[in-house]
């Protein structure tokens, strides 16, 4: 049986320029999946080899706030690849801010601000090739915090290039997760400057637009266009022509956000939207601040509740398969004394019905002596 037969197809849930995107189920246990169809039969040799690249990044992107790749299925007949990924049953984020649009509603800043670490959690991952360490209660509102990676292997440094709403997922209780690395780009070594034009242009940092080369910090400058369109409901650069809106995001100036926003997160916000990358913080850097810090160790409890549920659950699946294995047990003794109980009764109704023929036997024999005398 091929990788594909061991699911099924529920619904087209996307399109892409290489192929569909689909919610297909496991039939083996139920579990739901993301199944991205790619064709390559008309890719040229560039785009084949970054969507080599594209596996390499997801499998080695292991974290709770990166959507997570299961494996992919390579279909040689059909020129196509079947990339499996987690699936993220809350939509986009793009969905959450169109319907606070549509409804004349904003989020509320306590779940922007959770948006925004768990963002930079998933970047730190990227940038730095590595999970940034948990906060400790010590430093909590110490602004130096742990010190960055003192060797980073640049072998695991990923670029995102394409951060918008449409590629940040949700899950319950405000779980986000970071997705579609198909334009990100990983670094050899730490002068090695991408400079291949992608990305979105709503949320496309300055040195990307004007073909410079640039580096991991691009990835934040769309963090703070995403995370200022959470709060505004629409990016914080807009135009009617592509010119137009280069022109505005060369500029940096956007309108003020709303103000029930506080002063705290609209500076942290626009420190990510600095036209010249040198004056915008690195993720190590937005990790260290206060505000962050208590989001982030808020987010550690909760990963340690679910990871003390999902305990508990393993727990009582153990406890729900031992009784289940003495159910098992007591029927099958059950069966066993039964069948037992059985042949006994039938040897015992054997051993009677031998010694009724036998004392017939002696009987009939009895009387006919007697007859003959």
């Amino acid at each position: 049986q091929s990788i594909s037969d061991q699911f099924e197809i529920l619904e087209l849930i996307g399109r892409g320029s290489f192929g569909n995107v689909r919610k297909v189920v496991r039939k083996m246990d139920g579990k739901l999946f993301v199944r991205k169809e790619i064709s390559y039969i008309s890719m040229n040799p560039k785009e084949r080899s970054q969507l080599i690249a594209e596996f390499r990044i997801l499998r080695e992107l292991k974290h709770p706030n990166i959507v997570q790749y299961i494996h992919h299925d390579h279909i040689p007949e059909d020129h196509m690849v079947h990339l499996y990924m987690e699936y993220c049953d809350g939509g986009d984020l793009g969905g959450i801010i169109r319907k606070c649009r549509n409804n004349g509603e904003y989020v509320p800043e306590e779940i922007v601000w959770s948006i925004f670490t768990q963002i930079l959690l998933a970047l730190y991952r990227c940038h730095y090739g590595t999970e940034s360490p948990p906060v400790g209660l010590n430093n909590l509102f110490n602004s130096n915090g742990d010190p960055p990676p003192s060797t980073i292997d640049q072998r695991n440094v990923v670029i995102h290039r394409d951060i918008k709403p449409d590629n940040v997922f949700l899950l319950k209780d405000n779980f986000v997760k970071l997705g579609d690395f198909g334009l990100a780009k990983m670094l050899n070594h730490e002068n090695d400057f991408a400079k291949t034009y992608v990305g979105t242009p709503y949320y496309m940092s300055p040195e990307v637009l004007a073909d410079k080369p640039y580096d991991p910090v691009c990835d934040i400058w769309s963090l703070g266009c995403v995370i200022y369109e959470l709060c505004s409901l629409h990016p914080p650069f807009q135009a009617k022509s592509h010119v137009q809106l280069q022109e505005k995001i060369k500029e940096g100036i956007f309108s003020p956000m709303p103000d029930h926003y506080s002063n705290k997160l609209k500076k942290v916000i626009s420190a990510c939207i600095m036209v010249n990358p040198q004056d915008r913080p690195s993720a190590y850097q937005l990790l260290q601040d206060t505000s962050v810090k208590i989001f982030r160790k808020d987010l550690e409890f909760k990963y340690k509740e679910i990871a003390l549920r999902e305990y508990e659950k393993e727990l009582l699946n153990r406890d729900q398969a031992l009784l289940r294995s003495e159910e098992d047990l007591n029927s099958k003794l059950a069966e066993e004394l039964d069948y037992q109980r059985k042949a006994v009764e039938q040897e015992v109704e054997e051993i009677r019905r031998g010694y009724q023929n036998e004392f017939e036997f002696v009987v009939e024999k009895e009387v006919e002596t007697r007859f003959n005398k």
